[in-house]
């Protein structure tokens, strides 16, 4: 028996074996996992300081799980030496991810709906 894993960074994959697999007869797929923890910002999303407008943080489109997304903010945050003070914490009892800050900053759309946060 041949157990293979198989993990793909976005949809249509095709794999490609460097030898082929001798004499079968057929394959059987057992079982099959598709997680729903990538998703999608379709184009930049800002993070920027309500009262002067100033860009704080820029994330690029593409596809994000939650480390990746923390990691990207707080990197970006750091670039910009976090002028909102902005703090961001992951595992907490009551969300997945929490940010809070001591001033006023808007969130684009779509960086709002990917963190689950909303506009107004």
């Amino acid at each position: 028996m041949v157990v293979l894993t198989i993990v793909a960074q976005k949809n249509g994959e095709t794999v490609y074996f460097d030898e082929p697999i001798p004499q079968v007869h057929y394959m059987r797929l057992v079982s099959c996992s598709l997680f729903n923890s990538w998703h999608n910002l379709n184009r930049v999303g800002q993070i920027n300081l309500s009262l002067t407008g100033e860009t704080l943080a820029s994330i690029p489109g593409g596809h994000y799980n939650i480390h990746v997304l923390v990691r990207a903010l707080k990197s970006n945050l750091e670039e910009n030496k976090n002028k909102a003070e902005i703090k961001i914490e992951t595992n907490n009892s009551g969300s997945v991810l929490r940010i809070t800050t001591k001033q006023g900053v808007t969130i684009s759309h779509g960086l709002a709906a990917l963190l689950g946060t909303g506009t107004r």
